[in-house]
């Protein structure tokens, strides 16, 4: 799967919303990891009313079979 491929699975998640996905994995070379390092930004409509954790979660659920294979690591920032 590819970052576009990952950044399509985010936007049919979550309709409407603007996503930023960027892979940082070159700032983690040498340690070893296998896999994307990815940072997201999401501004979504939908997290209105929503905890921190709970904008999250929605956001990991998404990614829940990428984020125990290919994805290492994943920063997350949502905006409501």
């Amino acid at each position: 799967m590819t970052i576009e491929e990952i950044k399509i699975k985010l936007e049919d998640a979550f309709p409407g919303a603007t996503i930023e996905l960027i892979n940082t994995s070159s700032m983690h070379v040498g340690h070893g990891a296998k896999g994307y390092h990815l940072k997201t930004t999401i501004e979504y409509s939908g997290f209105r009313g929503l905890s921190l954790i709970e904008q999250h979660r929605l956001v990991q659920k998404a990614l829940k079979d990428e984020l125990n294979g290919i994805i290492h690591a994943l920063s997350i920032k949502t905006i409501v």
